[in-house]
C-alpha cells in the first residue's frame, strides 16, 4: 500500500517517506516532519525566526528537529557570527535524564579542541528554563548526504576522511570517553580546496567508558527510532556495557556502506536489521558492489571491525586507522 502523500512524513537526514502514524525515522532517528512543516513553518514548540533567545542569539533559519532537541541556524549578536544554536524541547526541560545527557554533552565538548571536532562558544540556560549550547556553524554536507548521492565514495577521497574522523575519535576515546553515535550524518563535510574536512558533531549519546547505558535502545516493529539501527553494535543494541570498540564496530559499517553502497545489514525494519547485527557474519566488501575493486586486504580489515564480540575487533580506533592505511596501500 503506498503513502498517501497529503499525509506522509519525510526524514530530514535521508528523506525516506513513511505514514503520518510513524514520529521517528526507523534507520536513523531524525524526527519526521510533514510537508507543512519541511516547507519552513517553525516547530510548534521551537523560536520564531526573527526572535532573539538568551539575549544575544538571533534566530534566522528554522529548526532541524531531533528527538529532544532543535538545532537552529542563528547569529550571536555579540560575537557577530553564526552558530549553530542548540536547544532542549521545551517538554524535556524537567526531564533529568534528558537534561543530564546535554549538559554531560557541553562538558565534553567544552574539555575538547581540536581540528575534526565540532567546538562550542556557550553553555547555558534560556530565560524559558531550557538548557541550550551555541556550537560553530558547519558549512557543507554530511556524510550520508555524500553517500546517498554518490552512492560508493571513491576510496582514496574515503580513505581521506577516515583519517579524519579516526583522529577525531582517538581525541575523544583518550579522554575515556566514547562518542556512542558513529553514523554518517553525524560527519559533516566542508569543501577545502580538492579536499574535504571533517567536522564530528552531536556528542548526545556519549557516555564514559565501560558504563552500562542508562537507557538502552528499545525496539518496536519500526526499528530503533533513537540511534541509526544500521550502524549501532550488538552491545547498544543489547544494552550492554560500551566501550570505544563500540565506535569502531561504527564506523566499520559506515565504512562498509561508503565503500560498496550498501549498508553491512540491511533489512525491512529495525527489528530485521538488529537481528542480522547480532546474529549474522557481514559478506566481505568486494563480493557485494559490482565493479568494485579494492586492494587484497581492505575486507579484511572491515570485516575485523564488524565482529560481534569487541575483543574479536580493532582493540584501538588508532589500530584500525593504521590496518586500513596499509591495507589501501597494499
Amino acid at each position: 500500500m503506498s503513502v498517501d502523500q497529503s499525509q506522509e512524513k519525510k526524514c530530514p537526514n535521508c528523506e525516506r517517506s513513511y505514514g503520518a502514524d510513524i514520529e521517528y525515522c526507523p534507520f536513523d532517528g531524525g524526527m519526521l516532519a510533514s510537508p507543512q512543516v519541511a516547507g519552513g513553518k517553525p516547530a510548534t514548540t521551537g523560536y520564531s525566526v526573527g526572535q532573539t533567545v538568551a539575549d544575544k542569539y538571533t534566530i534566522l533559519s528554522p529548526p532541524k528537529v531531533g528527538r529532544h532537541c532543535g538545532v537552529y541556524r542563528a547569529r550571536d549578536v555579540q560575537a557577530n557570527r553564526i552558530v549553530a544554536f542548540k536547544v532542549l524541547h521545551a517538554e524535556h526541560k524537567t526531564d533529568r535524564a534528558v537534561n543530564t545527557r546535554f549538559q554531560n554533552e557541553g562538558y565534553l565538548l567544552s574539555s575538547l579542541t581540536h581540528p575534526h571536532i565540532i567546538s562550542i562558544h556557550d553553555f547555558g540556560i534560556t530565560k524559558e528554563g531550557t538548557q541550550f549550547m551555541a556550537l560553530k556553524y558547519i558549512e557543507g554536507m554530511s556524510l550520508g548526504e555524500l553517500m546517498k548521492s554518490e552512492k560508493k565514495v571513491d576510496p582514496r577521497r574515503m580513505g581521506v576522511l577516515f583519517s579524519q574522523i579516526c583522529s577525531a575519535l582517538s581525541a575523544v576515546h583518550q579522554l575515556m570517553k566514547i562518542h556512542g553515535a558513529v553514523f554518517p550524518h553525524h560527519l559533516m563535510l566542508t569543501p577545502a580546496g580538492n579536499a574535504d574536512i571533517v567536522t564530528v558533531i552531536d556528542f548526545s549519546r556519549s557516555q564514559s567508558l565501560g558504563v552500562k547505558q542508562e537507557d538502552p535502545p528499545e525496539l518496536d516493529y519500526f526499528g530503533d527510532v533513537s540511534k541509526g539501527v544500521l550502524y549501532a553494535s550488538p552491545e547498544q543494541l543489547t544494552g550492554e556495557a560500551l566501550d570505544d570498540r563500540s565506535d569502531i564496530y561504527s564506523l566499520g559499517c559506515i565504512l562498509y556502506e561508503a565503500l560498496t553502497g550498501v549498508a553491512p545489514f540491511e533489512g525491512l525494519n529495525g527489528v530485521e536489521i538488529r537481528n542480522k547485527h547480532l546474529s549474522k557474519k557481514p559478506m566481505p566488501p568486494s563480493t557485494v558492489s559490482p565493479g568494485l575493486r579494492l586492494p587484497q586486504y581492505v575486507d579484511a580489515v572491515i570485516l575485523k571491525a564488524l565482529e560481534k564480540s569487541p575483543d574479536k575487533r580493532h582493540q584501538t580506533i588508532e589500530k584500525f586507522s593504521r590496518d586500513f592505511k596499509t591495507s589501501m596501500a597494499g
